[in-house]
């Protein structure tokens, strides 16, 4: 498995821009069809109706043609409910959007409330129902239009890429690829082809602490790539930047993609641990008698035989996840229907958004450099503490992606009366400094690299208070917040407060609400381990202790991935 420090520095991806394109065809047929629909004057459509009202349809991408020519079909009957006349309307429009709306949130955009919702997996459902407003909203059984499983797909032939009988999830974890092929995906929080790979991620690796540090590493190397939309592998293959990746898409992505006549075909690869299947979801929205038996005849249309021939054509399994002839003799398709598994439900589903959101989630860190004389010991006839502190400050810089906020203070007495040099203050790394295309990151990258022994005792204790209290006043709920401490791990009482102070004030200060947390990184032989395996846990943090400069990646994966259980972190 990856150590992490396979790449530490930070990355553009131009793959991400090309995963982010609609579906082409699928795309300009929804605009087309409802620009028609919209069309038809309205003295035609409304003659003899006492009241007009429109049943609207909201489907995820790659189903919203046939729901708008469902919608068309509906509509030449000029049908009456309760004595209104009815009409459909069929747009796509995101699930993660839909799901917001329908539960009570807000979203970016404003968004009308579907009768009928299509999202691609009951999992949106579940996560609707989770609010008290959508389980009013939805429905608790939803009828299945077609189904698609979830697959990892690459290009017939590509190197690297196991054969047909070897295929495991393990394949999309850092390491595991050969050539280091990157892998996209869709982001979680929009995807449930997303929320399938991170929940089948963590079930290859398990739990405990090992594990979190693998699904962080994981978390880091794909996030770079990661869709915000459907992925169009039209868009993804051939890279023209490297490598092909390795793709997570539903099934019914790889048939559109082969129907495009490409120069290479793409084959779904099956994992021998199973999968989940998409299930798209038939879904009426609200109680409304009128809308609710308009929404039933239109569900009798689309399981009428021209529209149940038109998802088949489109690359769509039944139901049940059996795949019609047609689908079975596809280029790069099994036509055996696969391992699938009901568990992406509950609070499955919610571990893997979860896991997602907190190691996704841009930190803001505010880091203590211990330069007191007690840094300049050398470590077992080794390079000195402040050495080995140094490399760890110039690797963490590396670590952190642009959006990270980052402050720098130096700690020694010899600085004055509060016995530090506040050297930078939290700020984005990625943002431009001066003139000349420089960044804070190349700023504090220059103070690293220039940190020396300044002498004296280190106030360690005053100082840990005073960070602490910085960054919980400069606290941001959309961010990790973090103190971040590399020192030699002595105060030898140069401090106003004493240790016992420290670890009671920040036990008093840390908001499990607004979690602050202390991450200790020591350097050298620790007399004082104890003390300071206090000060880390008063917070749900962690102290690591090390003379190898070579495990300083490690480490700071190990830090990043404790986001995951605070603020009920074990001890």
């Amino acid at each position: 498995m990856s150590t992490g420090r396979h790449r530490i520095g930070p990355r553009r991806s131009r793959i991400r821009r090309a995963l982010t394109s609609p579906l082409g065809i699928a795309a300009i047929v929804v605009a087309l069809t409802t620009v028609l629909s919209l069309a038809v004057p309205a003295a035609l459509r409304y003659a003899g109706c006492a009241e007009t009202r429109y049943l609207r349809v909201s489907a995820t991408l790659s189903m919203a043609p046939v729901l708008q020519r469902a919608a068309d079909e509906f509509n030449e009957a000029e049908r009456r409910y309760s004595g209104a006349c009815v009409f459909a309307q069929a747009d796509e429009d995101p699930p993660h959007r839909i799901m917001t709306h329908l539960a009570g949130g807000t979203t970016a955009e404003s968004t009308i409330t579907p009768d009928v919702w299509v999202p691609e997996s009951s999992a949106w459902v579940e996560l609707t129902r989770v609010s008290d407003t959508g389980a009013r909203n939805v429905e608790t059984t939803p009828r299945s239009l077609a189904s698609s499983p979830v697959v990892l797909a690459a290009p017939n032939g590509a190197e690297g890429v196991p054969g047909p009988d070897d295929v495991s999830w393990e394949h999309v974890l850092p390491g595991e690829r050969s050539p280091e092929r990157p892998v996209v995906m869709v982001d979680p929080n929009r995807g449930a082809d997303g929320m399938t790979t991170m929940y089948q991620v963590r079930q290859e690796l398990g739990s405990g602490d090992d594990a979190d540090a693998e699904i962080t590493d994981f978390v880091r190397d794909v996030q770079p790539e990661t869709a915000f939309d459907a992925i169009d592998l039209t868009g993804t293959y051939p890279n023209p930047m490297g490598v092909d990746p390795l793709a997570v898409v539903p099934e019914q992505a790889v048939v559109h993609y082969n129907n495009t006549a490409p120069e290479t075909l793409v084959e779904a690869l099956y994992p021998n641990e199973g999968t989940v299947s998409l299930d798209y979801p038939f879904v009426p929205v609200g109680d409304d008698p009128a809308m609710r038996a308009a929404a039933d005849d239109l569900y009798e249309i689309l399981r009428s035989d021209s529209f149940l021939a038109q998802l088949r054509e489109l690359g769509f399994r039944e139901p049940d996840g059996t795949a019609s002839e047609e689908l079975a003799g596809r280029e790069g398709i099994v036509a055996a229907p696969p391992d699938t598994h009901e568990d992406l439900t509950g609070d499955a589903l919610l571990a893997s958004v979860e896991d997602w959101n907190r190691l996704s989630m841009p930190s803001r860190a505010l880091v203590l450099a211990d330069v007191s004389e007690n840094m300049a010991d050398d470590l077992n006839g080794g390079p000195t503490r402040l050495e080995v502190s140094r490399q760890a400050a110039q690797l963490g810089l590396s670590l952190f992606p642009d959006e990270t906020d980052m402050g720098l203070w130096l700690l020694s007495e010899e600085f004055g009366e509060n016995g530090r040099d506040e050297a930078e203050d939290l700020s984005r790394l990625g943002s431009p400094v001066g003139s000349e295309g420089r960044t804070r990151r190349d700023e504090l990258q220059q103070i690293a690299e220039g940190i020396d022994v300044e002498g004296g005792e280190s106030r360690l204790y005053d100082n840990v208070l005073a960070a602490y209290d910085e960054a919980e006043n400069a606290y941001q709920d959309d961010k990790i917040n973090s103190v971040i401490l590399l020192t030699a791990g002595q105060d030898a009482g140069s401090s106003d407060i004493s240790h016992d102070e420290l670890v009671a004030e920040l036990q008093d200060r840390f908001d499990p609400e607004r979690p602050v947390t202390m991450f200790i990184i020591a350097f050298g032989p620790q007399p004082e381990r104890d003390e300071l395996a206090d000060i880390a846990s008063a917070t749900s943090g962690t102290l690591h202790v090390t003379d190898d400069p070579a495990e300083i990646g490690d480490i700071f994966l190990s830090s990043v991935s404790r986001r995951l259980c605070v603020p009920n972190c074990d001890e």
